[in-house]
């Protein structure tokens, strides 16, 4: 579903709720619940520079000023590939490129005297991310929240990490899947490094213990519609959004905006049910602001995000969130067809480690069969689908999630674990 024809099914259930809602004067509780999922977003260890959207959806709760912290962990495994880019090629080497495959057109290139463009990219270990967050409300249908953004890269050695680290996923694989279907015991666990090299030799590096700050964002809701009955409740919303660079890899102010609705329905008086979407487009090659690593190319990336839960009340002034968030990011990058095999790209050559080559001082004793997952990850968009548990009380939200990749694996992350604690600052006067 594109951007547009997303925004054209808003703008009919606008037009339909419009002419059937009637509003009461009091709404109930369990309709219109906050819902602030400002973490539920893939720790890719490139995607982390670009502009990441929370899923926000706010309540006339009576607060004014809230301040949230979020912390989220995720696998990022990534063996070195190169992505050659051929220079030049006529139509007639443009048509036998085409029906060869990804890994073969390196050779195709060097034989026939064409010149290539290379980028290089690793990622790998536990890369933890670090949110704080100022949320203001006023006049209430506008809503402002500024993010500040800080990682830290790990080996995945820590009791912490241990439910996202190589040891334990590939644990997992052995006994319940194929072993070592990524090839992580090929070479050493625990030596953690993130790394981009682009084609005019501009070189992006992080090491295992590194901290590192990324973006900070801001982003500006407004309520266009809130409309209740005694047992339902309708919200859509618009928001303008921006990411500015705090690091050296992608420096560009980016841009992006958004559109989202949720429908909530009263199943009995202490129970409710919530179907909510938001759809994004972002500008991230926008505005340069200083010279950086070509790692990030993409004029236009969308994001859509489609949760369903369930909401309990569990106490008088406490309330059960659970529910399902399915994440689509686009690619990072140009070039990829975006087929469901991530190996179809339309002129780049690829290039996997295999026996004989060295990475990080080890010898590669062989080629694992998932290599793809590398340029996939920048290339094919993502999708992953987080559970998410959430705890509501007083106005202080507290949300748990876990996320896999769902159909399309791409490790952008592999696994990821996080949570948030939301707490009132201010209430309005």
């Amino acid at each position: 579903m594109t951007f547009r024809s997303c925004f054209l099914l808003l703008l009919l259930l606008h037009i339909s709720w419009r002419l059937a809602a009637q509003d009461v004067e009091k709404q109930n509780r369990m309709l219109q619940l906050p819902i602030y999922f400002s973490a539920i977003n893939p720790e890719h260890a490139v995607g982390i520079f670009a502009l990441d959207l929370p899923f926000y959806f706010p309540a006339d709760d009576g607060v004014r000023d809230q301040f949230a912290v979020s912390y989220s962990m995720g696998n990022t495994w990534h063996p070195q590939a190169w992505m050659y880019y051929p220079q030049n090629l006529t139509k007639a080497q443009q048509r036998v490129n085409r029906e060869l495959y990804m890994t073969w057109r390196p050779t195709y290139f060097e034989s026939v005297g064409v010149q290539s463009k290379v980028k290089t990219y690793q990622s790998d270990g536990v890369l933890q991310h670090f949110r704080f967050a100022w949320i203001r409300k006023w006049k209430e249908r506008n809503s402002f929240i500024l993010n500040m953004n800080v990682h830290l890269l790990s080996g995945g050695s820590s009791p912490l990490h241990y439910f996202v680290s190589d040891r334990f996923i590939e644990t997992f694989h052995t006994r319940f899947a194929i072993d070592d279907n990524y090839g992580r015991k090929l070479y050493p666990f625990n030596r953690a490094s993130i790394q981009f090299i682009d084609e005019d030799g501009n070189k992006y590096r992080k090491e295992q213990g590194e901290w590192f700050t990324s973006v900070l964002d801001a982003h500006y809701y407004r309520q266009v519609i809130n409309r209740n009955t005694e047992y339902a409740h309708f919200q859509l919303n618009i928001g303008g959004h921006l990411s500015v660079p705090f690091n050296s890899l992608h420096r560009y102010l980016i841009p992006g905006m958004s559109a989202g609705f949720r429908l909530d329905k009263l199943s009995s008086p202490q129970t409710s049910v919530t179907l909510a979407f938001d759809a994004g487009l972002t500008m991230p090659t926008f505005l340069k602001t200083g010279e950086g690593v070509k790692a990030i190319d993409q004029s236009f990336r969308e994001t859509i995000k489609m949760y369903f839960g369930g909401n309990i009340k569990v106490s008088k002034e406490s309330i059960l969130q659970f529910g399902l968030m399915n994440n689509f990011q686009g690619a990072l990058m140009k070039g990829s067809n975006n087929d469901r095999g991530q190996v179809d790209y339309d002129e780049i050559g690829i290039r996997f480690l295999h026996e004989g080559d060295t990475w990080e001082g080890e010898d590669i004793s062989q080629e694992f069969w998932l290599a793809k997952i590398t340029p996939a990850s920048l290339y094919y968009f993502s999708y992953k689908a987080f559970l998410v548990l959430g705890w509501q009380r007083k106005s202080r939200q507290f949300n748990f999630y876990i996320g896999e990749d769902f159909f399309f694996i791409n490790n952008a992350p592999d696994f990821q674990i996080g949570f948030e604690y939301v707490l009132p600052l201010s209430r309005k006067k």
